[in-house]
């Protein structure tokens, strides 16, 4: 059985972009997701509406629990913690997001950053660990 990625109008993922469990990806209208990146869709991503994701991005939906070995060896152990990049962000190139994170409405992360926790709408975020640094305007 075949498995596509959801893509709405006008949205682009190119084609050298590695996707694992592509049926548990959306792209909303608009969305371009650029080349040599890996999404790893096994606890779901949406990439929103106008988003843009440079070049050798890393997006991670899927993680295991770390208390217990038994866990740690297996599938059994296997946490889905969706990634959501809302409408309007620019994802600079090499940015690698971790697993439950959101990057709300109009963020900038900076390439190389590492996002290890959810963002507030309209901010910068710079690296190495995606820190807001400043504000940004929005209508």
């Amino acid at each position: 059985m075949l498995h596509l990625i959801t893509i709405e109008e006008g949205a682009f993922i190119d084609p050298s972009c590695t996707v694992i469990d592509p049926h548990r990806l959306t792209l909303r209208k608009g969305a371009f997701v650029g080349p040599e990146g890996l999404i790893d869709a096994g606890g779901g991503v949406e990439i929103g509406e106008a988003v843009r994701i440079s070049y050798r991005c890393t997006i991670i939906s899927l993680t295991h629990h770390i208390t217990r070995s038994v866990w740690r060896r297996g599938v059994d152990g296997d946490r889905l913690r969706p990634v959501l990049i809302e409408r309007g962000c620019w994802v600079g190139a090499n940015v690698t997001i971790y697993p439950g994170v959101i990057v709300r409405e109009g963020c900038v992360i900076n390439a190389g950053s590492v996002v290890a926790k959810s963002t507030e709408a309209h901010g910068l975020y710079c690296p190495p660990y995606a820190v807001r640094i400043k504000d940004l305007e929005f209508e």
